[in-house]
């Protein structure tokens, strides 16, 4: 009786378990994703035209420094790359960060879903007048 409470409770508690301990990196991978999605979009509007080599090169920098592969993230604009962005109007940026399912410690993630973050920003009316 006691052997199969203890294999019946873990055979519950476990996935409970497994699940709670990934729920903080969701969290953390959303919060991401909204801080690149900003700042790419401020630094693309401030440049005036539609620099994906600047989108890409900013949002590599920022996933290094806030500890999340390159590899887990798509950055988009909704821009032809290259066209300058029209004064006074808006751009947007979309950021797709991949999450694991679950994180299983010392045997890694099983399955994955993606959330997306997005983000407006202003094109400066004047800024060719620079």
């Amino acid at each position: 009786m006691a052997t199969e409470l203890a294999l019946g409770v873990a055979v519950l508690l476990l996935p409970v378990v497994f699940v709670v301990l990934t729920i903080p990196s969701w969290s953390e991978r959303q919060t991401t994703g909204r801080a690149i999605a900003r700042e790419v979009g401020r630094a693309v509007a401030r440049d005036g035209s539609c620099n994906m080599g600047l989108a890409d090169g900013l949002a590599e920098m920022m996933a290094a420094n806030l500890a999340l592969a390159r590899t887990d993230m798509r950055v988009e604009l909704d821009c032809a790359p290259g066209d300058a962005l029209a004064p006074g109007s808006d751009l947007a940026v979309s950021v797709t960060v991949r999450m694991p399912a679950v994180h299983l410690p010392a045997l890694g993630s099983v399955g994955e879903w993606s959330w997306t973050a997005r983000d407006r920003q202003p094109v400066d009316l004047y800024g060719s007048a620079r």
